[in-house]
């Protein structure tokens, strides 16, 4: 992108400032934009598989990414098992986190997740039990969380008055219902129609115990269905905090103090639709920008017909076409477009 700024306005001046919103890429973002030390560990991924974490250690302040620990993105090539699929790898980074009493703030990216576990399998490596009627632990994923009967939250009970959690999420949806986490996001995890109607029950029946172990049972507040409930089972179980994902990435990126000084921001997504607006880095970025007065052009590798409420971008400019990936070239080409459609600035 900027090669394609430099090739329509040769004299711009012109800095590259990395973006997240709480997926993938939140703490590689982070990183080049506030530096601190990228530390790692090994983890049970999504479907039990070994992987290895990241997290991000700065002055006071952890950023733990459940994308890094157990994202779909890592399940590349292997089946989905949307009932099995869980979160227990971000627990044992958080719990890794903790347990160093370092930092005032913990915050959790919960964006990019394989599983509807509610957070459950996060919560069991910290150390809460999910029993059934018999009392015996309750196995992994979603498909299981139906069976919960009691919860024991005693081994957590002391952390939040060391530590203050946060999640930060890229959407607005709640736990449950038409725009909850089953029925929104499970069927990119694979889920089928059966799946969607067991993992919905089952979330609903989870919300009802944990709460009535932790006295924090809202589930119905924006933000609790991220990551397949992810958000809400940290809610409740941590009193973690909901923030925006975008939020928090402008906090720490200084992002406002470096937007003031441009004439034209350029920014770029893989998908341009419908999504964006939800809490989606660019559709934050946009909002931001039209507080500022500023202008913004978009460069996504496509747009889809869906753009409802996309409106208010000086230029979109698509870098592929005919379902071909779009190359540096392509993305060069595509943003000295874009640059070239809006008034020259200054």
């Amino acid at each position: 992108m900027a090669e394609g700024v430099r090739h329509a306005i040769p004299e711009a001046v012109i800095e590259m400032i990395p973006i997240a919103d709480g997926g993938d890429g939140t703490i590689e973002a982070l990183y080049a934009g506030a530096g601190g030390k990228v530390e790692e560990m090994p983890v049970r991924g999504a479907l039990n598989e070994p992987a290895t974490a990241v997290w991000l250690s700065l002055p006071d302040l952890a950023v733990i990414e459940l994308a890094s620990a157990c994202g779909i993105a890592k399940l590349t090539g292997r089946t989905l098992k949307p009932l099995e699929a869980h979160t227990y790898g971000l627990g044992q980074v958080i719990k890794s986190v903790v347990d160093l009493h370092r930092y005032k703030r913990i915050v959790v990216a919960v964006g990019g997740s394989a599983s509807t576990d509610g957070g459950a399998g996060a919560l069991t490596a910290c150390g809460v039990k999910f029993l059934d009627s018999a009392g015996n632990e309750v196995g992994l994923g979603g498909g299981n969380l139906g069976k919960i009967s009691s919860v024991d939250v005693s081994a957590i009970k002391d952390w939040v008055r060391d530590v203050r959690i946060e999640v930060a999420t890229d959407v607005h949806n709640p736990l449950t219902g038409p725009n909850g986490a089953a029925r929104v996001f499970a069927p990119q995890k694979g889920a089928i129609e059966s799946d969607i109607q067991l993992l919905e029950r089952n979330l609903l029946h989870f919300a009802r115990v944990l709460g009535a172990a932790t006295g924090r049972a809202d589930h119905e507040s924006e933000g609790n269905g991220a990551a397949g409930g992810t958000a809400f089972g940290l809610a409740s179980a941590l009193d973690a905090k909901i923030v925006s994902g975008f939020a928090f990435v402008r906090e720490v990126l200084n992002l406002e103090s470096k937007l003031e000084k441009a004439d034209l921001i350029v920014t770029g997504e893989g998908k341009l639709d419908g999504q964006t607006i939800s809490g989606k880095a660019i559709g934050e970025l946009l909002k931001l920008s039209k507080a500022m007065r500023r202008s913004l052009i978009a460069v996504p590798a496509v747009v889809a017909k869906d753009t409802q409420g996309l409106n208010g971008f000086k230029a979109i400019v698509a870098a592929a076409h005919d379902d071909k990936l779009a190359s540096f070239d392509d993305i060069a080409r595509a943003t000295t477009e874009a640059v070239r459609q809006c008034k020259q600035p200054g």
